[in-house]
This record gives structure tokens, sequence and C-alpha cells, in this order.
């Protein structure tokens, strides 16, 4: 798979992150008040917050939300959905509108709206979050999958299978899933970063995590009061959603980024 390398950096970046976040940084929650708004240092890198915890701690350590989410997306997006899209391009015409229309109907309800709903319904919490990617990421990925799936049916290549009587599964394995994987991978590409602005954004709200748990969009709720007077409170975690998401977008999207 040509985003394979990619998915492997991001977690081993984001392992080695956490590791030195716990072993150097300190604990996350530690509150010293006699080093509240301490300047940046060795001891500690970003400096620390306006209770005296350890900035580049936090940052590091709300990731983890973020993380949670795009697992969330690429498992049940691309496994959901290609496999629907297969249905969509090659199953049973009952099945095919079946499975088409519930694509369309998911795709036209907003996740962060159907959030909301799970977490009014069932109590804020990563799960609601959870919940609402898994019920609408799927669909992008069905219908694309679906015309991508399409367009390969008019293709000599597996014309030829079905000619030579390879099965359904095979060929979908061997000639329609290769010449899908690069559009499905910039798909998946921004479909994580879109993830992990929704993590965000319901952090913000105070919907994704619990407020004293370190997560990116509650940090820059938290501190949005220092804007002015401590930027970088407000800054870190803010950059490192927009870092999260760039990387994303570049290194799935291969066929767009990668040598030519």
């Amino acid at each position: 798979m040509k985003w394979g390398l990619p998915c492997a950096a991001l977690v081993a970046v984001i392992a080695l992150m956490l590791l030195i976040g716990s072993g150097r940084m300190g604990d996350p929650h530690a509150i010293d008040l006699g080093n509240r708004l301490a300047a940046p240092s060795l001891t500690h890198l970003l400096g620390t917050d306006h209770l005296g915890r350890d900035l580049a701690s936090r940052v590091i350590w709300g990731a983890v939300p973020s993380v949670m989410a795009i697992a969330i997306v690429l498992a049940a997006g691309i496994g959901f959905g290609v496999t629907a899209g297969g249905v969509i391009a090659l199953g049973p015409r009952p099945l095919r509108q079946a499975v088409s229309w519930l694509a369309e109907t998911a795709l036209a309800v907003p996740t962060l709206v159907t959030a909301l709903v799970l977490s009014a319904a069932f109590g804020a919490g990563v799960w609601s979050v959870a919940a609402a990617l898994v019920a609408t990421s799927w669909a992008p990925y069905a219908l694309a999958s679906a015309a991508l799936f399409d367009r390969a049916r008019a293709e000599p290549y597996w014309q030829a299978s079905q000619a030579l009587g390879v099965s359904l599964p095979a060929a979908l394995r061997r000639h329609m899933l290769p010449n899908a994987w690069p559009a499905i991978g910039a798909l998946a590409g921004a479909d994580a970063g879109r993830a992990v602005v929704l993590v965000a954004s319901l952090g913000f709200i105070g919907l994704s995590a619990d407020t004293g748990r370190p997560e990116w969009g509650a940090m820059v709720f938290e501190y949005r009061m220092f804007l002015f007077t401590e930027p970088r409170l407000v800054l870190a975690p803010i950059l490192a959603c927009a870092l999260t998401t760039v990387f994303l977008h570049v290194g799935f999207d291969r066929h767009r980024f990668g040598p030519r």
C-alpha cells in the first residue's frame, strides 16, 4: 500500500512523542503554582501554563484523542466504505440501490451535528465522537470507491480477468483495489485531518474529552484568556493541530505530493 509508510511514520512519531513526554517532561496534570507561566527552558521546553503545568507535556498528551479519532476514521471509513463501494458497483441491483441510498443519506448529515446529537443523548466524551465518526466517515469512501470501481470495470484488464474466470474477490484484490488506492489515500489524508479538527472543535466546546485531560481544543478554550499576554499557550495546541492535519494530508496523498 503506497501510504503504508506515512501511517507507520505517523505512529512512530506519536509514540516517540508520548515516550518523551512521559519520561522527560513530567506529568501533564502536575500543578506547580510557584512556577506558573514560566518561560521556555531546558526543563520546560514550551514553558508552563497558569497552573504551573508543563505545556509541552500537555501538548504531546493532547494528541491522544486525535490519534484515536484518526484510527477510527481510517478503520471505519476504509473498511466499511470500500466494502460498501464494492457492493454499490458490483452487487445485486436491489442491494446496490439500498447501500447507495444509505451512503448518500449518511453523507448529507454533518459529522459535527451527529456528534452534538450523540453527545446530548449519551453524554460528552470520546466515545460519542467515535460513534459520530463511524456513522458518517464511511459514506465518502463508499461513493468514491464505487465510482472508481465502475470506471475500472470498463478497463481491458478487468474484462480479461472475468473472461479467464478469476473469482470476483480475487479480481477486486488484484485489479480494482490497487488502482483505486491513490484516490482513496488522498481521501483518507483529508478525512484524517478533518477528524483532528473535529475532535479539537468539540474539545473547544467541552464535548470531546474530560476538561481535566489535556486535549488540543480544550487547551485552546482554557488558555484563550492568555491570547495577548501569553500567546504561546494558545498557539502551541493550535500549531500542533495544524501541523498534524498538514502532515496527514501530505503523507497520505502520495499521488499529488509524492515523487513524480
